[in-house]
């Protein structure tokens, strides 16, 4: 997604430092927690006017986590960086460079942190739909298909 506005805002010192210091106990950024906190606050009010039905088997995060994508059955390493764009205990969307070259039904390996946990979760996913990203990126919804077991318990611990 494209972040190409700046909004600024003021506030109170005790709010301030409550921002800073839930930016620090998850590892990111001032600017990402607010991100994250006013999308929420948004799409809470969006949802309540639509009528639209979840279809999905386990309820979606949007998250903005970094990761690594690359092809498991390459020789040579097609380690590519993206960011988790969405989450559940099902799979991902990614957002990944336009260029990197992916089909349907494939398969990737993704390396990515959540908040709150030292190790990585890695997992391995299947691309289940491909769409235009924006900023010359592209994004691919895919689902888990194999992972280790502190993976998912990692998630299990993020996503409740």
């Amino acid at each position: 997604m494209k972040k190409d506005v700046t909004i600024c805002f003021r506030t109170n010192e005790e709010l301030k430092r409550t921002l800073e210091t839930i930016a620090e106990v998850e590892r990111r950024s001032l600017s990402s927690i607010i991100e994250n906190i006013l999308h929420g606050q948004v799409k809470d009010k969006v949802e309540l006017k639509g009528t639209k039905k979840e279809r999905r088997r386990y309820q979606r995060k949007d998250v903005s986590l970094p990761a690594f994508v690359y092809k498991h059955e390459a020789k040579e390493s097609t380690l590519q960086t993206g960011s988790v764009i969405s989450i559940s205990l099902g799979g991902l969307r990614i957002s990944i460079p336009e260029d990197y070259e992916v089909v349907n039904d494939a398969e990737f390996d993704t390396v990515f942190s959540v908040p709150n946990e030292k190790a990585p979760v890695k997992m391995r996913c299947s691309i289940k739909r491909i769409v235009e990203g924006g900023d010359s990126t592209k994004e691919l919804g895919a689902d888990f298909v194999d992972g280790d077991f502190p993976s998912y318990q990692k998630l299990h611990r993020y996503l409740a």
